[in-house]
């Protein structure tokens, strides 16, 4: 096991979530507790299921930033099961004034829904209010300015959402062309810095290079791909809002040239970009989910210097809610669609649809439980098969990491554990082939204060144990693969 002293923080939490379901060892009921403090750091997994759920409530920004403040003062963005007097929960609602029982009050999904579903009534009945004032009147709190105090915290969290939720499960990183996936890091600031720590095949090389010095700014979609059938993997940015454009910085093998507009709509506004060779010649093509409640999804082909025209591939494929990937999972040169529905154990499918090279076949279950709630789902070859496998990150105090690997016509059966200590609250996991050997690895980024990477690299049946390959690399905001 590694970085045993990270864990220590949680222990706090984890004594209080065990009080929150019961445990006999604690005589306090849940919804009587009061917390000896707030964490300092959010959750991002709770502020992802916030931006998901408000999302699929078709929620304006001002009610969504709303959330945002609301979640920030509230718990600092975290699932407390404790507060004053009766409060619980990432929102601090209170069960005997009417939000629920304390367990549904404990479940993120439902409070952010009571939350939503109010601060989209008052905002109705108040079209003047700014979103703090939104907060407070779903909040009713004794302190009513404090939420539009913290509207530029708010912007942040949210905007860190609206990027891991756009991501899809995986893209290939091998930006040298040496048959081993490196590491990347896109600041998305004002400066725009791109860095790479290229993969030596046991450590990412020393110190980070920058390799680009304007691509991928705030509010974008960095993903990567090998655009031209070069062999190297490029970068790729959506820059959605408005203009729905798709920059790519082409790869020579030490440095991205500069960003060149290769497509001026796909993907706009909260449509999910993702990169993959869908029609199988060689080249990472586009696909957008259009992630709305008409589930479509549009290609865009690569011409080697270009995206052609969007065109739709599905008609109804990963609506809102659930996580979009691409990978090729029958292999046969050509990606395919993957979408986790992410409900609880009873309703965490896993739906594949094939692709022809033209088009999208019909949706099938190919799992029926798997990347429960809001684990962290990813897709690569994990078993050297040469067709991909699913793969899921719990990100908790447990830090377990399960696969499922592709018989072609489905994932194989039971979920095993493959790593039992990967991934702690508030990292960033990802998949890659960093020792060259065929089989994809899984690489964390610590975030937080030691903005380390481990990698636990898979021996076909397993991952090995988290070894350290870098020691400062994604800080936190950054986008990294």
């Amino acid at each position: 096991m590694r970085r045993k002293l990270l864990a220590i923080p949680l222990a706090l939490c984890t004594a209080l979530a065990a009080v929150a379901v019961g445990v006999p060892a604690q005589a306090d009921p849940i919804g009587t507790l009061a917390c000896p403090s707030i964490p300092a750091n959010h959750d991002p997994a709770i502020t992802l299921i916030v931006y998901r759920v408000a999302r699929a409530h078709n929620v304006n920004d001002k009610v969504l930033l709303s959330a945002f403040e609301a979640g920030w003062v509230e718990s600092h963005m975290n699932n407390l099961p404790c507060g004053d007097k009766s409060s619980l929960g990432v929102f601090q609602q209170r069960w005997d004034y009417g939000w629920g029982t304390p367990e549904q009050i404990m479940d993120p999904v439902y409070a952010t829904t009571q939350y939503v579903t109010r601060a989209i009534v008052c905002d109705s009945n108040n079209p003047g209010f700014t979103a703090g004032q939104v907060a407070q009147c779903v909040q009713r709190s004794g302190f009513p300015d404090r939420y539009d105090q913290v509207a530029a915290k708010a912007r942040t969290l949210l905007a860190e959402a609206a990027r891991t939720h756009a991501i899809a499960g995986g893209s290939p990183t091998d930006v040298t062309g040496d048959g081993r996936d490196d590491v990347l890091t896109f600041t998305q600031n004002g400066l725009a810095d791109v860095y790479v720590a290229t993969s030596t095949g046991s450590a990412f090389a020393g110190t980070s290079a920058k390799w680009n010095d304007f691509f991928s700014i705030g509010g974008e979609t960095a993903s990567s791909g090998d655009v031209n059938g070069d062999g190297r993997d490029d970068i790729v940015t959506f820059a959605h809002s408005n203009t729905g454009d798709v920059y790519v910085a082409l790869s020579n093998g030490s440095a991205f040239g500069g960003g060149q507009k290769w497509h001026d709509w796909f993907a706009p506004g909260a449509e999910i970009g993702a990169v993959g060779d869908v029609d199988g010649d060689g080249r990472d093509d586009l696909v957008a989910f259009t992630h709305n409640p008409a589930g479509d999804v549009y290609v865009a082909l690569s011409t080697g210097t270009s995206f052609g025209p969007g065109q739709k591939w599905h008609e109804f494929f990963s609506p809102f809610g659930e996580y979009p990937a691409v990978g090729d999972v029958d292999g046969d040169g050509k990606a395919d669609l993957i979408t986790f529905t992410q409900g609880p154990a009873s309703a965490a499918d896993v739906i594949v649809a094939r692709s022809t090279g033209t088009a999208f076949g019909a949706a099938q279950k190919w799992h029926d439980l798997f990347a429960v709630g809001s684990e962290l789902p990813r897709v690569g070859d994990v078993n050297g098969d040469g067709k991909d496998d699913i793969v899921t990150f719990t990100c908790d105090a447990n830090a377990d990491v399960y696969a499922a690997v592709s018989t072609g016509t489905s994932f194989a059966g039971t979920t095993v554990k493959w790593n039992d200590f990967f991934c702690l609250t508030g990292e960033f996991p990802y998949l890659g082939d960093f020792d060259g050997d065929g089989r994809d690895d899984i690489v964390v980024f610590t975030k937080g204060a030691t903005n380390d990477v481990y990698v636990g690299l898979s021996t076909g049946t397993a991952f090995a144990g988290g070894a350290k390959w870098h020691d400062f690399f994604g800080l936190n905001g950054e986008a990294t693969l």
